[in-house]
């Protein structure tokens, strides 16, 4: 009854799933992630990349996407193009000027599940990141972040770059030589680190997969608080292409609840009357025990439906 409630159903939120961790890519500034921020009521662009963790930031003066391919090609031109660049879907990455300087650049473009900024995690942190050093410092470039070691001993320069970038902390010249780390040991320990972190996700939240969407099921939107009707997977893991009133969307599994019956607006107050059977009570005459009641007498239940069973005593 519960499940097929349609009051029940819009008040319902799906269990968090199994997190899908990003994969290391292989080799440096192969897979970007990029999402812009506003601080102090300047608009900044970040890029940061999945190997290294290198981040970069540009200031924009509009949120135009013209504006973005400029600051993006400069970035380019110091690190080179990237095989993917993510993203999220807001219209400066999804209009007709972004996909064809994807086409002319040659870099594959992947956008993350709409209102699921989870599956752009990469970049959300690296806006963090930006975000909490441009506050505390006036370095503009974050040569301090990229000169730091990360959790795996090496900084996102070295990483980057294959060596060490000279700061105003005094060093040794040596230390400032080239020296590129092992790749191999790196993705190996990286995604080593990524599994634990998942494992410990998933425990932490009780984490487990939802059942499968198949084209023509109806579902209910949770973040547009409107009912649609799936029309295919999307190329993405855990997304669908929904038909809504207003038009076709893109939504993440965990914003599509099933409609076990597809009712109307009207079933809300539909409701199902539960037997009183297991609230009555037998009377029993003062002679009667439970033991001489009639074959086939109702069993005694209490209010939550567990059987009476009548005690031993001992016959003194």
């Amino acid at each position: 009854m519960v499940l097929k409630c349609r009051a029940c159903i819009q008040e319902r939120q799906n269990p968090r799933e199994p997190l899908v961790e990003s994969e290391c890519p292989a080799r440096p500034w192969q897979k970007l992630g990029t999402d812009l921020f506003v601080l102090k009521g300047k608009t900044y662009l970040v890029v940061v990349d999945y190997f290294s963790r290198y981040v970069e930031v540009a200031q924009l003066s509009n949120t135009k996407s013209t504006d973005i391919i400029v600051q993006l090609k400069s970035i380019f031109a110091r690190h080179g193009i990237p095989e993917e660049l993510m993203s999220d879907n807001g219209p400066q990455f999804s209009g007709q000027d972004f996909t064809q300087f994807a086409d002319t650049y040659g870099f594959r473009h992947i956008t993350s599940s709409p209102k699921f900024p989870q599956s752009n995690g990469e970049a959300g942190c690296a806006v963090q990141t930006a975000k909490g050093l441009l506050k505390k410092a006036s370095d503009p470039y974050l040569l301090a972040y990229r000169t730091t070691p990360l959790q795996s001993g090496f900084s996102p320069a070295q990483l980057l770059m294959g060596r060490r970038l000279r700061t105003t902390v005094p060093t040794l010249p040596s230390r400032l030589d080239p020296a590129v780390p092992s790749v191999g040991d790196f993705v190996h320990k990286e995604r080593a680190k990524k599994e634990l972190e998942a494992e410990r996700y998933n425990r932490r939240h009780c984490a487990k997969l939802l059942s499968d969407l198949v084209p023509e099921e109806h579902v209910w939107v949770t973040d547009a608080k409107e009912s649609g009707t799936v029309l295919q997977n999307h190329t993405s893991p855990r997304s669908y292409l929904v038909n809504m009133p207003k038009g076709v969307v893109r939504r993440n599994r965990q914003h599509l609840i099933p409609l076990l019956s597809h009712a109307s607006d009207g079933d809300v107050a539909e409701q199902q009357e539960l037997p009183e059977t297991n609230n009555q009570q037998v009377s029993t005459s003062p002679g009667k025990t439970p033991e001489t009641l009639p074959t086939g007498t109702a069993t005694l239940r209490t209010r939550s439906g567990r059987a009476v069973v009548k005690p031993e005593r001992l016959n003194l």
